[in-house]
């Protein structure tokens, strides 16, 4: 019998755990069903595909002629580009691969904060609304009994009223708070495409990102302004390619019907006389370069200025939840305990029971939301750090 107990309480216990949801299943979940994903892993492949297209050689001419007029002459002609073009546009070619796999890490990465401070704001809804199912379930025995102690003459109309209506405006901060939960679980459930959630871990300091500060050349952000500029620098030496000859190679037969096959080819050298335009692309592809390495720069200089920022908010929010750890919570509960007691036994009127109670609620609200402040600002730092 004992064992069909443990049996039953560590089923239980186990379903209990596949049912939970973590933030981490969460951004997987979120990984494999968001449309930017997906959008994003298709715009690698397109450009992956493209790669294979880079040499990009032109089409051979097929024609047919009677240069002596006197017969018809079939003749192919193929024109390329000097080589090092066909090289250099490989280049370009991966160089925008890699700089759309950065692009498909900064979607990741922004989705990932965007779950766990949903995830987050939905664990912070559900503690708020079981602090204010219990905070209701006592409103409502301290009216029912100001009822009762009204109709025997012990209280006044004063605090009977006012019980009942404190009772009456906390049941509503319990239903607006009830839909707050159920409206965040449900954009939850809406961005990971899980339809059924489960239950979520319970809103508790996470330490995670408590650790040096994020270097920003690790910020996805950086990182994909870096491989822009990587794509100029390939740019500028394609454009300085474009500037050697170009060739054409063909076989036509322009004389007489007997005329040796050794005189039926043609090849001709385009040469790149008009200097200027393809100077004017040198330099377009180096401004290009400059523009996409001081957008770099920027972009380091803002996520170092942000780390420090959220750096302050995570120390000050820590500071916050451990002082409300060590003294402020124990203290709500012992005001909650001995203001029923106290007014149990008739020893403060319902103005400063109420009053007393309303103040040891919040401190049990500043520390949801101490510990909400601690969290975000921690994932903030991973999102800079791009894990």
């Amino acid at each position: 019998m004992k064992m069909l107990i443990i049996l039953s309480i560590t089923g239980l216990l186990a379903h209990s755990i596949v049912a939970q949801i973590t933030p981490d299943n969460a951004v997987l979940a979120a990984f494999q069903s968001h449309p930017a994903t997906r959008a994003a892993s298709l715009g690698v492949l397109a450009r992956q595909y493209a790669e294979k297209s880079a040499r990009n050689l032109p089409n051979p001419e097929l024609n047919v002629e009677s240069p002596t007029g006197e017969f018809y002459a079939v003749g192919v002609l193929q024109s390329f580009e000097f080589p090092t073009v066909y090289t250099r546009q490989k280049q370009v070619a991966k160089a925008e691969t890699a700089l759309s796999q950065a692009g498909q890490r900064v979607t990741e990465n922004d989705l990932r904060l965007a779950v766990r401070l949903l995830y987050l704001n939905a664990q912070a809804a559900a503690y708020l609304y079981q602090r204010a199912v219990e905070r209701d379930s006592l409103y409502q025995a301290v009216a029912a009994t100001a009822a009762r102690q009204f109709s025997a003459g012990e209280i006044d109309f004063l605090q009977k009223t006012l019980a009942e209506n404190e009772a009456g405006k906390i049941h509503q901060e319990k239903l607006a708070a009830d839909y707050q939960s159920t409206a965040l679980r449900r954009q939850l459930s809406a961005l990971t495409g899980i339809a059924d959630l489960g239950a979520l871990l319970p809103l508790a300091p996470d330490t995670t990102g408590l650790n040096p500060a994020p270097a920003p050349e690790a910020n996805p952000a950086v990182l994909y302004e870096q491989s822009a500029a990587q794509v100029a620098a390939r740019q500028i030496k394609l454009a300085k390619s474009r500037v050697l000859p170009h060739f054409s190679l063909g076989y036509l037969n322009q004389g007489a019907r007997r005329t040796s096959i050794d005189y039926r080819f043609r090849a001709s050298v385009g040469i790149p006389l008009w200097a200027g335009q393809y100077q004017a692309g040198v330099k377009a592809a180096t401004v290009e370069e400059q523009v996409a390495l001081a957008q770099a720069e920027a972009q380091s200089q803002s996520v170092a200025i942000e780390s420090i920022r959220i750096q302050s908010e995570v120390f000050t929010a820590l500071s916050q939840v451990r002082y409300h750890e060590a003294e402020a919570l124990p203290r709500s509960r012992s005001l909650i305990a001995t203001a029923v007691r106290m007014r149990e036994a008739g020893q403060v009127d319902y103005i400063s029971f109420l009053r007393t109670l309303d103040e040891a609620y919040a401190i049990q609200r500043d520390y949801a939301w101490q510990v909400q402040a601690l969290n975000a600002a921690l994932y903030r730092l991973l999102h800079l750090a791009g894990r």
